[in-house]
């Protein structure tokens, strides 16, 4: 009887309109009254559309109100089939949104007809029909449009039983009417039969009505052949009667829709009952409707494409490999369709699966699908199905990697078996080290453990939401924070937001509270950064939203959402929150596949596939090698966020050893003048060193070539640091600067710096005292050395010696790492670490993995031990956890100087402050001693001066009070600010790290020029000659002269 139904229907809804009078059929209908004001107009959902909707007086109608106008419609709800409407034609409505409703609507085109079908207004009587809109286009002369005239032409093809159709619907292998009859006749073979039914009329018999016990046809026709026991006939139960019917070659094979059957809607191209469907989509005479030829009971037999992922319980092959399907995003397809580089699911998850990222690099045939040699997903290989016509997924000898639970395929021989990350829980319990840390949750906390390595982001992202979603407020611009306001003189501004800004039916712009004036933006992100770019509120930064949540996009998403249309031309989809309100607060991803939240636009995490949310954000930095944003604001801040260290090196703050010119060249200057000064005393020393006999003479010449070894040392270091900045490093050092800093070579030349600073110090202590003790000591005949006299300088020599290599030494000793070892460099094939880490860093990526620890302080040794149980030790693949370059104290900075500025938390804190005491007692004893040398000093020639009248002993005073008085200025200058400065920075009071390069290279050094020059005149001698015959050249030459003749006149 459903055929027959479904016959009237096409009979009413084409016939009845063009025999009756319009008066006639109107007069059938229920008395509509005239609209007349004080209906109650309100807009609601209607049948998943937004409307007017008005409440009359009235109770079997509704009565709609035209949007943006003041005429009206009305639905007659008394017939089920169609819908009728009274009244005119919404007069601004050219796209027909009024045919967007239930039972008119179907399928959203978005384009001259917004839902596919549109109102035909003849004589007042305005009728569509969901199976016969195409012929009304084609048939009925409509006063209201022209689309008939647009829409007929040569595309439209006529079906034997009179429908028209589009010719590119034909055997497309989808139905585009409820017979099926565009699938009908394809490549040569009929599926269902044409007879001429009891309305006279040639008409298609889908095969669901072949042997129903029905006859249709007036020759009995689809009732013929439906008994019979030949054993090499096929047989099923009939998806009507139950009985038991033999599969006509005009049955086998068709198109089944598979949607609809579980739906209860029922499927006119099914015969069998759905336990049977084998029977029908099997032994297809049809090549075309072939998918697979497989073994069915033993021989081989074809399956049409409409059984493949029928249904998880259905299968006809042996092997069952016409069901092996995925299901991905709500989209279930066969898995040979999978990784082929084509888009079978709208949202394009066959193409993006994780199993797509690891193939093989051999190919083969799959034994679905018509795409050729494909390569092979690795996850395919000996898993038991076979995957190629070949075989070869499941019979070669595939290379592996690993070991255990571990173990794995791999794509070819030529790939390095490495160590994998192991997983706590999870499946399949291992990440390979290529894919950690890249954003996609792989096993258990895999991304909890690489954000917290990764410096965690603390970002402002939220605002506050008030009035059922209407109103946002920024963040500083939140009742209460009106101090705040003041304080930076900032005061806040109400605007309207919508996108598009057009005019939404139904829906409210949201009220945004925001600064009145344009601020940076790099410091939002989420709905913070989009409110504010979105009105024009943000410095240098554009709106992020681009593509109009028009009605098709996302269409996997949100299954509630409500049509609505825009300008009266486009339709959009909203959804309904807080019970009233309306909102299209959504970002659609470029591909318009998928859409997402506000608040996850520009918040530095791609979640469109696309990469769409980030790409038009000006809040972040994308590193070069990678797809990792970071914030604006970690640019140049002196700590590596990208992997690539990107963000630290670029146009922008490139790193060097030694930043300026101006530094570089003073390192250089400095460096050879305090070299070439102190060897000259080195030189002076060793000679005269020869000849002296007293004690007194050998203790000061011995002294002053500790000092002079010490300065050399430093100038040394000072030559050695240029060299690598300027000569080794260049440009390139900033890429390098983690493997300078963990280096030997960085190690070795702060321990010769600190050396040769603390040895000159120390000699120069001794040599202070010493020479107060002589000048106390003035009336007394210095002694001749003796051998033990001798030995006895040579041993307060030697200790001055190992005093100041323990100091520099102490800190690199392995037995002493946990307290001067300030953080660790890992392999960087490791992706867990960036750059260097600190013990805080490591612990709480420990804490994340193995979900608790001790809140003890670990120590290195146990730390670098429990990170390396995270990895894999299979077979003899490198273990890259057994080398681990530590920063030591010398690797705070790239110049490798002494580590003097350190803040509380540093575990070497004490031993530094006590090193800087002990140089601060030396500058004491230094300025003590000289000033008391000098009030000896002028006691003494004041003495002589008066009894003998020697102004030449007035003069030598003179001279030595000055030397004095440059050593003691020269030491403050040198140790008093930059004590002061180390305890302004432990105090946390400044930050002076940034002038560490300064105090290394220019402050601390400048001494070892200046020492040469005050305690001994070897130095001003060899120059005084060469300056002198300089000085007077300049004196002697014409310029001179002519410049002083005319400064004279």
């Amino acid at each position: 009887m459903l055929i027959l139904l479904c016959l009237a229907i096409d009979i009413v809804t084409t016939i009845l309109p063009s025999i009756l009078p319009n008066s006639q059929y109107a007069a059938n209908l229920t008395t509509i009254p005239t609209p007349f004001e004080g209906y109650t107009c309100e807009i609601k959902e209607n049948n998943g559309f937004l409307k007017y909707v008005c409440h009359p007086s009235a109770p079997d109608l509704t009565i709609y109100k035209c949007v943006y106008s003041e005429e009206y419609y009305v639905h007659d709800p008394e017939t089920e089939s169609y819908r009728y409407f009274k009244g005119g034609v919404c007069s601004n409505d050219p796209h027909f949104y009024q045919a967007c409703d239930e039972g008119i609507g179907g399928a959203i085109t978005n384009s001259e007809l917004l839902c596919q079908y549109f109102i035909c207004e003849t004589g007042g009587l305005i009728s569509t029909s969901r199976e016969m809109a195409r012929r009304k286009l084609c048939e009925f002369i409509c006063t209201n449009t022209e689309l008939n005239k647009e829409n007929c032409n040569e595309d439209l093809v006529t079906l034997p039983s009179g429908l028209p159709v589009r010719s590119t619907e034909i055997c497309d292998g989808k139905c585009d009417n409820i017979m099926c009859e565009d699938e009908s006749t394809c490549n040569g073979f009929t599926y269902g039969i044409y007879c001429i039914s009891w309305t006279h009329t040639l008409t298609y018999i889908p095969p669901r009505f072949i042997c129903d016990g029905v006859e249709v046809c007036q020759d009995g026709e689809d009732e013929e052949n439906c008994r019979g026991t030949d054993d090499k006939t096929t047989f099923c139960k009939h998806i009507v009667t139950g009985e038991i019917v033999p599969v006509h070659n005009y049955t086998t094979c068709t198109e089944v829709d598979r949607s609809s059957y579980r739906n209860g809607a029922g499927d006119f191209r099914l015969y069998c009952e759905f336990s049977d469907t084998t029977q029908q989509q099997t032994n297809c005479s049809d090549p075309s409707r072939v998918e697979i030829t497989c073994e069915i009971n033993g021989f081989y037999s074809t399956v049409s494409r409409s059984l493949i992922c029928f249904d998880e319980s259905i299968s006809a092959c042996d092997n069952k490999i016409d069901s092996k399907c995925m299901t991905t995003s709500g989209c279930r397809i066969h898995r040979h369709y999978m990784c082929d580089n084509v888009n079978d699911c709208v949202d394009k998850a066959d193409e993006r699966s994780l199993a797509c990222m690891s193939t093989t690099k051999t190919t083969c045939k799959r034994l679905l699908g018509r795409k050729g040699e494909l390569p092979i997903l690795i996850s395919w290989l000996r898993d038991g199905v076979r995957d190629c016509v070949s075989g070869v997924d499941e019979t070669r000898d595939w290379p592996t990697c690993g070991t255990g639970k571990r173990t794995r395929y791999v794509s070819s021989k030529e790939v390095k078996c490495r160590n994998v990350f192991i997983c706590r829980t999870g499946d399949p319990g291992y990440v390979e080290l290529e894919k950690l840390c890249d954003g996609i949750e792989t096993c258990g906390n895999e991304n909890k453990i690489c954000s917290v390595s990764n410096r965690p982001q603390s970002l402002s992202i939220s605002v506050r939401t008030t009035d059922n979603g209407l109103t946002k407020s920024l963040s500083h611009c939140l009742p209460g924070l009106n101090n705040l306001d003041l304080l930076k003189n900032i005061s806040c501004v109400t605007k309207q937001h919508l996108f598009p800004d057009e005019n939404i039916f139904g829906v409210t712009k949201t009220s945004v509270i925001l600064p009145d004036e344009r601020v940076i933006c790099d410091h939002m992100f989420g709905e913070q950064y989009l409110y504010t770019s979105c009105t024009g509120r943000c410095i240098s930064a554009t709106c992020p939203l681009t593509t109009v949540p028009r009605w098709e996009v996302c269409p996997n998403q949100y299954p509630n959402r409500i049509g609505t249309i825009v300008n009266n031309e486009y339709l959009i989809f909203v959804t309904k929150s807080y019970g009233t309100v309306y909102s299209n607060m959504y970002f659609v991803c470029d591909d318009q596949i998928e859409c997402i939240d506000y608040s996850k636009v520009c918040d530095l995490v791609y979640n469109c596939n696309d990469k769409s949310d980030e790409a038009n954000c000006s809040n972040h930095f994308k590193c070069n090698s990678s797809n990792k944003l970071i914030p604006k604001t970690k640019i140049c801040d002196g700590h590596i966020d990208c992997f690539d260290f990107s963000d630290e090196c670029n146009e922008q703050c490139s790193q060097e050893i030694l930043k300026g010119y101006w530094l570089k060249g003073l390192s250089w200057l400095i460096g050879l003048l305090a070299v070439v000064a102190n060897l000259v005393i080195i030189v002076k020393c060793l000679t005269v060193l020869r000849c002296s006999k007293t004690t007194v003479a050998v203790i000061n010449r011995l002294l002053i070539l500790v000092i002079a070894l010490g300065d050399f040392l430093v100038g040394s270091y000072l030559f050695i640091i240029a060299g690598f900045d300027g000569i080794i490093f260049k440009k390139s050092y900033c890429h390098q600067q983690t493997t300078w800093i963990t280096s030997l070579e960085c190690s070795v030349i702060g321990v010769l710096s600190t050396i040769g600073s603390q040895i000159s110090l120390f000699a120069m202590t001794g040599l202070s005292i010493v020479r107060v003790h002589g000048i106390w000591n003035s009336m007394r005949i210095p002694g001749e050395v003796t051998a033990v006299k001798f030995l006895k300088i040579i041993a307060a020599i030697t200790f001055l010696v190992f005093s100041s290599a323990a100091i520099a030494v102490f800190p690199i000793m392995q037995l002493f790492e946990d307290f001067f070892v300030n953080g660790v460099k890992f392999s960087e094939e490791l992706k867990i670490f960036v750059g260097t880490s600190n013990k805080a860093t490591i612990q709480a990526v420990i804490q994340a993995y193995y979900g608790r620890s001790s809140d003890a302080r670990l120590d290195w040794k146990t730390l670098i031990k429990m990170v390396g149980n995270m990895f894999s030790r299979d077979l003899d693949y490198k273990y890259l956890t057994e080398k681990v370059d530590k920063v030591d104290f010398y690797g705070n900075d790239g110049v490798c100087l002494f580590k003097y500025f350190v803040q509380n938390d540093d575990p070497q804190k004490m031993f530094v402050w006590g090193i800087l005491t002990i140089n601060f007692v030396c500058f004491l004893f230094i300025s003590m001693s000289y000033l008391l040398i000098g009030v000896l000093s002028r006691r003494s020639s004041d003495s002589l001066a008066s009894s003998h009248n020697n102004r030449q002993i007035e003069q030598r005073n003179k001279r030595m009070n000055q030397r004095i008085a440059i050593i003691i200025a020269t030491d403050f200058l040198c140790w008093i600010p930059f004590i002061s400065i180390c305890i302004l920075h432990s105090l946390e009071v400044i930050n002076a790290t940034s002038w560490y390069s300064i105090f290394s290279m220019v402050i601390l050094p400048i001494n070892s020029v200046i020492n040469p020059l005050l305690y001994d005149d070897a130095v001003t001698k060899v120059m005084k000659a060469p300056t002198q015959a300089l000085l007077t050249r300049v004196c002697n030459s014409d310029i001179f002269r002519r410049v002083r003749s005319r400064s004279s006149n």
